[in-house]
């Protein structure tokens, strides 16, 4: 099992990172496990750490003590506005090369670049140092990348949790071998739809990526999961994805905001119709069924979902945009970006340096302190966080309102 323990300003983040398991430990609990520590009396708490996988009974005295350390580090830590003290998701762009050709992507086979393997490999030391534990490898299409397999096996060597995304190009079992073989993680696997006409209208590629699940179907080794993007034109096949996500195995079902295409244009955004159609279809989902997860940047989706009369579930520095508060990312040139799909490069000695000191991230830190219409009207903007790369490359403006967020039109 890979646990990693790391402080933030009075609490613990606790990370079982082979069962993908978050924690924050804070106020009686972390009293709870400091007391555990001081005298080795098993409590309620303790017990439930034991039966989770965060804390294992054959511990040396050497972790204890370093555990120890760490909860009474939680007292000086610092962080920087509304986020975290160091990231704890990085996402390395591998290549910008593609062989498929999706309707609204930029990425080509014979042009483009890949990342210097020295240069990833020097990001995922510095996420070691600092217990980054969620490294992601993406593209373009990350099998192009020809050292995939040695950075995985770095990052498995560090104890940290490798997650790539895939089209289904270029995955055989030999594939999947040399991938376990180097100590993959989660591998998502790009679908957007339960058919190859519904997926052709955003996607190339359906059969590869059906494929590619029917042989981690048959294997069984990895946690595979399906990436798919909520647009206009394939809302109403979601049920179908998931059934048929269901009958291929997969551990979840993850739902990605559309983002702006290669010229900037969002192409197919919710209605407000589709947009309560896909999110009554959530709150009646039985995720004992198949898991379900809104990816955070989805914001709007995440508070209309886990809102009720008195109080809403979608609360602290994961209930929206993560770029700058819990996550950052390298592009294809080594530079530092707040995410994937803001392309602001900086360049900085080192990720502790561009998390402290760049400007563009206390910006978006302050997002709440400068919001514009609709999002200061709504009535759910206090547990939301739009995503900034719609606002940054549609509206020109990345303090702006999400006008692509159906909730801006709808009224409570």
């Amino acid at each position: 099992m890979k646990v990693l323990f790391r402080a933030e300003p009075g609490y613990l983040m606790a990370y079982q990172l082979t069962a993908q398991k978050t924690m924050k430990i804070a106020g009686d609990h972390l009293a709870l496990l400091i007391q555990w520590l001081d005298t080795g009396e098993i409590n309620d708490y303790i017990q439930m750490l034991i039966e989770n996988d965060f804390i294992n009974m054959d511990t040396i005295d050497q972790e204890q003590a370093d555990l120890k350390l760490l909860a009474a580090r939680c007292q000086e830590t610092l962080a920087p506005l509304r986020s975290m003290s160091t990231p704890e998701i990085m996402n390395i762009e591998l290549t910008t090369r593609c062989p498929l050709r999706c309707p609204q992507c930029y990425c080509d086979l014979h042009q483009g670049r890949d990342i210097k393997k020295e240069a990833a490999l020097a990001y995922i030391e510095q996420a070691a140092h600092l217990k980054i534990p969620f490294i992601n490898l993406s593209g373009g299409e990350t099998l192009v990348y020809p050292y995939l397999t040695e950075l995985l096996e770095v990052i498995s060597r560090k104890g940290l949790n490798s997650a790539i995304a895939i089209s289904g190009w270029g995955f055989d079992f030999t594939r999947l071998a040399e991938l376990k073989a180097a100590g993959v993680d989660q591998i998502y696997v790009s679908l957007n739809g339960s058919t190859s006409e519904v997926n052709a209208r955003s996607r190339d590629g359906y059969d590869l990526a059906v494929n590619a699940l029917r042989l981690l179907q048959s294997d069984q080794k990895v946690a595979y999961h399906i990436n798919w993007v909520a647009r206009n034109d394939n809302v109403a096949d979601f049920p179908n994805m998931v059934r048929l996500a269901r009958d291929l195995g997969v551990n979840s079902i993850v739902i990605i905001q559309s983002k702006p295409d290669a010229s900037y244009v969002m192409q197919a955004s919710l209605s407000p119709d589709s947009f309560l159609q896909l999110a009554n279809f959530l709150k009646k989902h039985d995720q004992q069924e198949i898991i379900i997860e809104v990816e955070a940047c989805y914001s709007p989706l995440r508070a209309y979902i886990n809102n009720y009369y008195l109080w809403n579930r979608n609360t602290g520095v994961n209930k929206g945009c993560g770029a700058g508060r819990n996550g950052i990312s390298v592009d294809v040139e080594g530079n530092l970006t707040p995410c994937r799909h803001l392309l602001y490069p900086e360049s900085y000695a080192s990720i502790k340096d561009y998390w402290w000191k760049s400007e563009l991230l206390d910006k978006l830190r302050g997002f709440e302190d400068n919001q514009q219409e609709p999002c200061r009207s709504c009535y759910l903007n206090k547990n939301c966080v739009s995503c900034r790369a719609v606002a940054d490359k549609v509206e020109k403006n990345i303090f702006s309102g999400d006008h692509y967020c159906p909730i801006g039109v709808m009224e409570k």
